[in-house]
């Protein structure tokens, strides 16, 4: 596990961090940041939304990141004041269906038909701020059950123009962000403390092992992109967690130019029930062959 990041959390709450911003430029690693479920992912308590939102949104902010946020269509109708926040401060909007359907539990005329409600759901709100390209992402990384359902997908989102907005470093923030909600709410800060350092290494150590699975699959290094949540975990950590993914190195890019890596058109056939990373689903399909 790494060590500087409790010298992070030391310093933060010193007052005494001052983020890097050099390294970046001198190792050329690039990392895209996107979040899922919005405006908030799914929790066990009471969550209040708009100050998660704003959490968020202040942490990019001040880190200087442009994220791309995906949004579950159903809740677009009561949050759409917290979706146009995402949109004010300069980030992109994509769709994740309707409901948050998984694919590999329906069939496809069922799961399109989700794709397409919650694209006309989040419609509105795209046109009227301007944004004309469209993203899609797969709930839970399920691209389909068989190859051929796979395909069939990925043609009919093609043909509309739909941008398949993969990901390579997987982060299990829900699960920490469980253990956030198990703490109450009078969590000291020796138990948040603990908690922030087991959750950044954990997104750092799975960044690291897709660089070297980059190199295994693709030959080279690639522009990577991270999944969050928008949860109250990030809405508390995201500015340390980003301020570490510098500190090693990364510079952040959007979405679009993380997509232009000629990693991403890599051919892979992965059907399985465990949702994995765009990499991860290429060397698997590589070691299904032999």
């Amino acid at each position: 596990m790494r060590r500087f990041v409790l010298y992070l959390l030391m310093a933060c709450a010193a007052g005494l961090f001052v983020a890097r911003d050099s390294s970046a430029q001198k190792t050329g690693k690039k990392i895209a940041v996107t979040f899922d479920e919005l405006p908030t992912a799914q929790s066990f308590v009471e969550v209040n939304k708009a100050e998660v939102t704003s959490k968020i949104l202040d942490a990019l902010r001040k880190v200087n990141v442009k994220a791309t946020g995906f949004v579950v269509g159903e809740r677009v109708a009561t949050d759409a004041d917290l979706l146009g926040d995402w949109l004010n401060n300069g980030h992109m909007l994509g769709s994740m269906t309707l409901s948050n359907q998984d694919f590999n539990e329906v069939g496809i005329s069922e799961f399109m038909g989700q794709v397409r409600q919650g694209q006309e759901a989040l419609e509105p709100i795209l046109s009227s701020f301007g944004q004309k390209k469209r993203y899609f992402r797969f709930p839970f990384l399920h691209y389909g059950p068989t190859p051929e359902l796979k395909a069939k997908a990925r043609e009919l989102l093609e043909a509309d123009k739909t941008i398949i907005a993969h990901v390579t470093v997987m982060s299990d923030d829900f699960l920490f962000n469980l253990r956030l909600e198990q703490l109450g709410k009078r969590a000291n800060i020796a138990q948040l403390a603990q908690l922030m350092n087991e959750y950044v290494n954990h997104v750092l150590d799975e960044l690291g092992r897709q660089e070297e699975l980059a190199l295994k699959v693709a030959g080279h290094p690639v522009a990577h992109i991270l999944q969050l949540r928008a949860n109250r975990l990030n809405s508390l950590f995201c500015w340390e967690l980003l301020n570490a993914i510098k500190n090693e190195g990364y510079k952040f890019v959007t979405l679009d130019q993380a997509l232009a890596d000629q990693a991403y058109t890599m051919t892979e056939r992965y059907t399985e029930n465990r949702g994995v990373g765009y990499l991860d689903m290429v060397a698997l399909s590589k070691k299904k062959k032999k």
